[in-house]
């Protein structure tokens, strides 16, 4: 038992670390490319956000197995065993940044705390229905949660950063984010675009990419190992193989 419960802190110690370097790996291979490719400053965004995805489903793979061999716990224990370790990690990250200087490093923390309190629920009901062998909808449920929580901390963080409306200065686009585009926020942060639609603006992607671009690879980096822990360590433990019956002695 007391291995296990090494094992489990370990893996839940190990990936929040593990999702920031995703994003480090996925940033230094993005500039490779950008100096041997002569990327475009359209690709940047995407060629980031795709490279953390795979990184971080990779990761997830490696979170998955390991996490065979934990502790068994109940639905809402896994979740919260998932989330705080994460919220440790970000703490530690932001208080890292803001003792270099970075000012604006805890204008993130209301938006961070929205995505890891929706995340936990995520995890929770995600965990549940593993739990009761509906496996298919428990990956559906705990994604499209992990989604909609990301979400909503873009949309936050967003909203108390950026004016819906400012007067035009200098004939210069306003400093501000029309809300009608509110939904598309976290995508445009992913791939920078509008997806034809005509908000946001050019300008509008500029001011929201400028104010959340970290954040938003940090929840597609953590998506991954956060759901397949939850949903692995729900599937019931595998049997004992029965050995073969003892052969009474002659008398």
């Amino acid at each position: 038992m007391s291995r296990r419960l090494g094992r489990t802190a370990g893996v839940l110690l190990l990936a929040p670390p593990a999702c920031l370097a995703v994003l480090a790996v996925a940033a230094a291979v993005m500039a490779l490319a950008q100096g041997w490719l002569e990327m475009r400053s359209a690709a940047q965004l995407p060629t980031w956000s795709g490279l953390t995805a795979l990184l971080g489903v990779a990761l997830a793979l490696v979170v998955a197995r390991a996490a065979r061999r934990t502790v068994r716990v109940g639905a809402l224990p896994t979740a919260l065993g998932v989330v705080l370790p994460v919220a440790a990690t970000v703490t530690a990250t932001s208080a890292l940044l803001a003792a270099r200087g970075e000012s604006r490093v805890w204008e993130s923390a209301p938006g961070l705390l929205l995505w890891l309190g929706l995340l936990a629920a995520a995890l929770w009901a995600a965990g549940a229905l593993a739990r009761r062998g509906r496996f298919h909808l428990a990956w559906l449920v705990g994604l499209l949660g992990a989604l909609v929580a990301a979400d909503a901390a873009v949309v936050l963080a967003v909203v108390t950063s950026i004016p819906a409306t400012a007067p035009v200065v200098d004939g210069l686009p306003p400093d501000s984010v029309d809300r009608i585009s509110a939904p598309l926020w976290l995508f445009t942060c992913w791939t920078d675009s509008s997806f034809g639609l005509p908000r946001p603006t050019e300008w509008e992607r500029f001011l929201i990419t400028d104010r959340v671009l970290v954040e938003p690879m940090f929840h597609l980096a953590c998506t991954p190992y956060a759901v397949a822990y939850a949903i692995t360590t729900a599937r019931p433990a595998p049997a004992a193989v029965a050995g073969p019956a003892p052969v009474p002695a002659l008398a």
